[in-house]
């Protein structure tokens, strides 16, 4: 971010306005509605333009004119360019924190699109690059918003002194408001009934919070992949535990005050044995956190779900699964190949390549018979061996021109696809990058060969020159 959204104080301050025509009464109309000292600064007011209501006027050349003490920030919108950055430059001098109008290069800030539910306020900005799209946005998030909103935003100020005495800060206090405000939202106080429910709930928060643990499937691409309950989950943890490869922009979507940990296991570099992952839930758990395991697809999906379960439950915890898109669903979505076929698959295998025993656990997978089969398989973390997979494969009968799709960072923006065959596997692995979890489509049907045309998003079909070397030969 070049610009740092912040809410600025101007109670008891003042605001200047320079400018006496259209462009200055819409900077004017907005911080009417502080409770700001706004003085407006032109040389003259057009009639039926501008209104001064509320305002302080001052006639005189905005380049001379003494200014009030304790300016809280000021727009210079005279509607003159080259006049608006003169003004700029002067309060600069003077250390006042000015926005000249359509100038983001002479100006300290830009004012965004206001959602004003007061004292609800939602700010939406684009940082100069695109106002249109920020008004559009905020045309939606005003349907969104009950008019009702700043009435029950007032009505819970004045009880928090009140809860905060009911509650210690954390899971039991957050919980809470949490109840209270998700039917607020839907607009279910509109006119009367919020504080009967805050009553109820307090009421019935008289317990102590017990700790909880939401096993939630990140899925394998980036935010817009979480399920709506996925989301709502890592909003309300108090502690998320996450694998190293969730997308940056899904942990982003935790309270600043939820504790992140990774606790991720990536080939090569572990990070956490998974009896210390186990240890990890248990210890927030215990404190009565509400904690988020966030892994990587879906957790019951080569996630060693099952481990982490058995170590909650084992201790009589209470704990839910939120489902995910597993990596398999996503790589064969991008690559435009379902995973079955009517007709061509009555099966699907998915298997992983890192077996319990590690990178060298190979031969835990009954190759041979997948080998002997027709039916497609989804292989998972099999980078390392890729050429142990291939051999087993052929060894156990698979055509060597059996289709191949890689898939390297499903669903993101650095996503990279290379078809291949059975044959040359191995040798397509290793053109790729090697940066992202890696999935192996294998005897599955690709429509972006047959429509190139079509298939360029999320990712860039590659296809090495070396790999078609390969397959010529």
């Amino acid at each position: 971010m070049d610009h740092f959204p912040v809410f600025y104080s101007v109670k008891g301050r003042s605001v200047i306005v320079f400018g006496g025509g259209a462009e200055a009464a819409a900077k004017l109309r907005l911080v009417q509605k502080t409770s700001a000292n706004i003085v407006v600064i032109a040389e003259a007011f057009e009639p039926g333009v501008i209104d001064l209501a509320g305002t302080t006027p001052v006639l005189a050349d905005p380049l001379a004119a003494l200014l009030p003490d304790n300016v809280a920030l000021a727009y210079a919108a005279t509607g003159d360019a080259a006049k608006d950055a003169a003004i700029a430059r002067r309060l600069r001098t003077l250390n006042i924190t000015v926005c000249a109008a359509d100038q983001p290069d002479v100006s300290d800030f830009i004012t965004p699109a206001i959602v004003d539910r007061d004292p609800v306020i939602v700010a939406i900005g684009t940082e100069g690059t695109a106002p249109v799209l920020a008004r559009e946005i905020k045309a939606r998030v005003e349907r969104m918003l009950p008019s009702g909103l700043g009435r029950i935003a007032r009505k819970a100020g004045a009880l928090r002194e009140h809860v905060a005495g009911r509650f210690a800060p954390g899971g039991a206090r957050r919980k809470f408001w949490h109840a209270l405000f998700a039917p607020a939202l839907d607009g279910a106080f509109e006119r009367t009934g919020f504080g009967r429910a805050a009553r109820e709930l307090l009421a019935a928060n008289d317990t102590p919070e017990q700790g909880f643990v939401s096993f939630v499937g990140a899925g394998a691409g980036g935010a817009d992949l979480l399920t709506e309950r996925a989301r709502q989950r890592i909003d309300r943890a108090d502690v998320v535990l996450h694998d190293a490869l969730v997308a940056p922009e899904i942990l982003e979507l935790a309270r600043r005050e939820a504790i992140l940990v990774n606790v991720g296991k990536r080939a090569g570099r572990h990070q956490m044995r998974q009896d210390e992952i186990n240890e990890t839930i248990l210890h927030y758990v215990r404190e009565g956190h509400r904690v988020v395991r966030l892994k990587g697809g879906d957790p019951a999906i080569f996630g060693r779900l099952a481990e982490e379960l058995d170590a909650v439950g084992a201790e009589g915890f209470g704990f839910e699964i939120v489902p995910g898109v597993t990596a398999a669903s996503v790589a064969a979505a991008s690559a435009l190949a379902p995973l079955t076929e009517r007709g061509q698959a009555q099966e699907l295998r998915i298997v992983t390549a890192h077996g319990a025993g590690g990178e060298d656990d190979v031969d835990a997978v009954d190759w041979a018979a997948a080998g002997a089969s027709t039916s497609p398989i989804a292989i998972y973390m099999g980078r390392r061996a890729a050429p142990r997979v291939e051999a087993r494969l052929l060894t156990g009968g698979r055509d060597p021109a059996t289709p191949i799709i890689l898939v390297e960072s499903a669903g993101r923006a650095e996503e990279v696809r290379v078809h291949a065959t059975l044959a040359t596997m191995s040798s397509a692995v290793g053109t790729l990058p090697g940066t992202g979890p890696l999935m192996i489509l294998l005897a599955m049907r690709s429509r972006e060969i047959a429509h190139p045309a079509e298939t360029r998003a999320p990712g860039a079909v590659r296809t090495p020159k070396s790999l078609l070397q390969l397959e010529a030969a």
